[in-house]
């Protein structure tokens, strides 16, 4: 490989991009590093547009990953610089890429020169820089070496656990092999029992293709949740693929095969014809396609920018389900001090035999909940049978968030932030109804709700505590009026 050299640098002029918390440097080391970095990253700014040729690549400690798979990585990322900051850009792609599929714990990288040379214009493209026709005929490239530090990943974790109390008590046991070809592959077994509770097991195996923008995996599960008034039990496999692109307007896609056998068992004297239409064994074999286009800032708490997300299932025999989100966020004044946020999400399932089979409950629409439709109980909006929640075949529910920075000088530049909300939805069963009627049920007497609280943006997750009251409400539904806690990573 003429672009890959296995050879230690000498060079101590370095800009880390890595988690360099391990290195053991003394404080005058980190001043150092500290204002050579400042000084590269302003000469990073100020020569963005300065013409480069990566002529090699010199790599170190890359003794756990196949000499290919670098390779093809390098190929997509930092050789296709052609200037300071595609280089920044592409190098913050390897670092991403390498350590998120797994292949590496940590990316230290530095820099090198050659000096420049003349490069004749037509030879290579330069997006960023036109010339005019009268223009000159060579153009003066430096000539670059980055120098890069893999920091090799651990093999082999496992954690253990136990929980006793009450008369009750629970263990859990997860173990992980990484990178077992040096190519990035995980295997991942997670156990958890209890005295109380059904016993859950996963098996997953998570494979990064050649590609760096490609990863496959694949899960074998055991496990039981509550749905109302029936505990389902869940065993199955599920096996997929799905691209993972960083360019600018990248459109992402994921395939992904089901097949389930689910038992609804009901324990419920007060069981509703719905749910026992669910009870029992049933079996289900599903193909998922899901395209995302993503221009957000952040997952998790963005500030600008836009995502759309459009999943089709097609569950043979049975059912079509389709659904679309769509979220827009803009933020105004210095620092971002306004955000707002909007979300649309709307859904439909075609039962293929709505006249002899009904959908089951778990295959169904739900609205509700401190991440969904706020001011109203977990999967408490929509149709409602006798005391069982039946979710719906059509949904709608919308958001309008707006978040400020702590007016306090104090807490300015802290992760918390006050919130304004407002929601709405509508969730029915069309019951064989045509279109238009459908339409006009969708578009008419929607659960409202409104409220404001605080936000916390942790990295992995976003917290809420926000005080909400309901507006309007159908009489089935279950309403939360005061003080409604939520985490994750997914908000309405």
């Amino acid at each position: 490989m003429e672009n890959l050299i296995h050879e230690p640098s000498g060079l101590e002029d370095r800009v880390h991009n890595g988690d360099n918390g391990k290195d053991l440097i003394t404080a005058e080391e980190q001043f150092l590093q500290n204002q050579q970095e400042n000084y590269l990253l302003d000469l990073f700014q100020k020569n963005k547009h300065t013409p480069i040729h990566v002529s090699q690549v010199v790599l170190n400690g890359a003794e756990q990953v196949r000499d290919d798979v670098i390779q093809s990585y390098l190929s997509e990322t930092i050789n296709k610089a052609d200037t300071f900051e595609q280089l920044c850009k592409y190098s913050d792609w390897f670092h991403y890429k390498m350590v998120g599929n797994g292949m590496v714990e940590s990316v230290s990288q530095s820099l090198d020169s050659r000096g420049s040379y003349p490069v004749q214009i037509s030879q290579r493209d330069y997006g960023n820089l036109n010339f005019p026709s009268s223009g000159p005929e060579t153009l003066s490239v430096i000539d670059v070496v980055p120098i890069i530090q893999l920091h090799p990943i651990k093999r082999f974790s496992a954690k253990t656990g136990t929980n006793i109390g009450n008369g009750e008590g629970d263990g859990y046991i997860q173990f992980q092999l990484r990178n077992m070809f040096n190519a990035g592959e995980k295997l991942t077994f997670d156990a958890t029992k209890g005295t109380k509770t059904h016993s859950s097991y996963l098996l997953n195996y998570f494979q990064p293709l050649q590609s760096p923008w490609w990863v496959s995996d694949t899960t074998v599960f055991k496990n039981a949740r509550q749905l109302g008034h029936c505990e389902l039990f869940l065993r199955g496999i599920a096996s997929g693929i799905k691209s993972g692109y960083l360019h600018d307007g990248a459109v992402n896609h994921e395939w992904r095969w089901e097949s389930l056998l689910r038992s609804c068992d009901v324990r419920s004297d007060f069981a509703s014809s719905h749910l026992l239409f669910s009870a029992g064994d049933d079996v289900k074999h599903s193909v998922v396609h899901s395209i995302t286009r993503d221009t957000r800032d952040n997952i998790i708490a963005p500030s600008s920018g836009q995502m759309w997300k459009f999943i089709n299932e097609v569950s043979l025999g049975k059912f079509w389900k389709t659904n679309l989100e769509y979220n827009f966020t803009k933020s105004w004044f210095n620092r971002n001090f306004i955000t707002m946020s909007s979300t649309v999400k709307a859904g439909y399932i075609h039962n293929f035999h709505a006249k002899t089979y009904p959908l089951h409950l778990a295959d169904k629409f739900y609205n509700g909940g401190s991440n969904d439709v706020r001011s109203f109980q977990l999967m408490g909006l929509g149709p409602k049978d006798i005391y069982d929640y039946v979710g719906g075949d059509t949904s709608l529910s919308y958001g309008l968030s707006l978040f400020s920075r702590l007016p306090f000088k104090r807490f300015y530049d802290s992760n918390f932030r006050l919130h304004l909300f407002f929601n709405g939805g509508r969730l029915i069963n069309r019951n064989n109804a045509n279109t238009t009627d459908t339409l006009m049920q969708m578009l008419s007497q929607h659960s409202l709700s409104t409220g404001f609280g605080l936000v916390f943006r942790h990295p992995v997750a976003r917290f809420e505590l926000n005080f909400t009251v309901p507006i309007t409400a159908h009489t089935s539904d279950a309403t939360r009026k005061g003080f409604q806690y939520g985490i994750g990573i997914s908000f309405l």
